[in-house]
């Protein structure tokens, strides 16, 4: 795990990684323009897109999962730990907002983290989580964070989410340039990101999705013998 937010940090302080942020930020921010005065988790490695509300947020804490210490390549106002994904170390509906990067789909145990997630969020919060795009060419390049893990396909994230009672508000791809250094300059960048999202929609390097509580979800249906009374009678046929 240590070895894994070693190459993160040198990632995102690459040219590739500073475009990606560059890019991803203008899809997080459009789904979350004003934090002031909430509550901000980041589970994975989210601190390259915390400091895109470190100004309006009442408080943040970026959770890493794994073992060893916490370990930022830069210096921020808001708290850092380690967590267990299967349980978080929080109150139950403390956080008006969770992003996740780079967390579902390094985890073995991707539904227990996102119950133990339905759990410290607030009955009207919201969760934002970025995967890999199983049609993109992040997900097939091991030299980035976005190559690491299991990707998903969009069908494939919204049925893990609606199995762990959420309910999917916006599902779409994003992060279109390769991860080649030269295409992630600000205005081939940019040209390429609105290019793709038109021609190959389907085809971003990362799938991102905006979630909400599903309190209607309800519990699954138990297997314990019930009997009642029928209104009519019932006849044998053949």
């Amino acid at each position: 795990m240590q070895d894994e937010v070693r190459s993160a940090n040198v990632f995102y302080e690459a040219a590739t990684g500073a475009g990606a942020v560059r890019l991803l930020a203008r899809h997080l921010t459009a789904a979350w323009p004003d934090l002031s005065g909430q509550t901000l988790l980041g589970i994975g490695y989210t601190q390259p897109f915390l400091p895109l509300w470190e100004e309006q947020a009442a408080f943040i804490v970026a959770a890493r999962l794994g073992n060893g210490t916490s370990s930022s390549s830069r210096r921020s106002s808001y708290a850092e730990c380690l967590i267990d994904g299967a349980s978080l170390p929080f109150p139950d509906l403390s956080f008006h907002r969770v992003l996740m990067v780079h967390a579902l789909e390094t985890t073995q145990a991707s539904r227990d983290l996102l119950r133990a997630v339905w759990k410290v969020m607030r009955d009207d919060g919201k969760l934002l989580l970025v995967v890999p795009n199983r049609r993109g060419v992040w997900a097939h390049s091991d030299t980035t964070p976005f190559g690491q893990g299991t990707p998903f396909s969009p069908r494939q994230i919204r049925e893990q989410m609606r199995e762990s009672m959420f309910h999917v508000e916006s599902c779409g791809t994003a992060l279109y340039p390769p991860p080649f250094p030269p295409l992630h300059r600000s205005r081939l960048g940019d040209f390429i990101e609105k290019a793709g999202s038109t021609v190959l929609p389907s085809c971003g390097g990362v799938v991102i999705v905006e979630a909400v509580k599903d309190m209607w979800g309800g519990l699954p249906v138990t297997t314990t013998n019930t009997c009642f009374d029928l209104v009519r009678q019932v006849l044998p046929t053949g």
